[in-house]
């Protein structure tokens, strides 16, 4: 089996972002290559932070439409968000210098066994354990 890839929150943003094309872009065939291939993996918190972006913060698509998106990637967000990962994220944020909430999306990451990371907020090419960081953008 290949290795899992965690697309993070503002990739699931770009793909419905109208201002950048060539994110949108990237970020659409992102989307659609992981699901087909069955690698693509995803936080609860990934889920939620995109919809407070898209349909509250900058207003993107409407609210209902932001649910429709969203839920059709529920099936993917099976990177574990419970107590053990806060652990291992408290962990990271210690290891990294990374934020608290980057810090929790990649415990999520590597507790689903995800070999990637893919981001355009963190340090490409940054090994965080067994998980490397990739910028899809770069």
């Amino acid at each position: 089996m290949t290795a899992r890839l965690f697309l993070d929150t503002n990739i699931l943003i770009y793909a419905l972002d109208p201002a950048d094309p060539r994110k949108r872009k990237i970020a659409a065939d992102l989307l659609r290559e992981t699901i087909s291939s069955g690698l693509l993996s995803l936080s609860p918190q990934s889920l939620n932070e995109a919809y407070r972006v898209l349909s509250q913060r900058r207003r993107l698509i409407p609210r209902d439409d932001a649910r429709r998106f969203l839920g059709t990637l529920a099936a993917w967000a099976r990177a574990p968000l419970d107590a053990e990962t806060t652990t291992l994220a408290w962990e990271i944020e210690d290891e990294t210098g990374y934020g608290w909430w980057d810090s929790l999306l990649l415990a999520s990451a590597l507790r689903a066994e995800c070999a990637v990371f893919l981001s355009e907020d963190l340090t490409p090419g940054r090994m965080v354990r067994e998980m490397r960081i990739v910028d899809p953008f770069g």
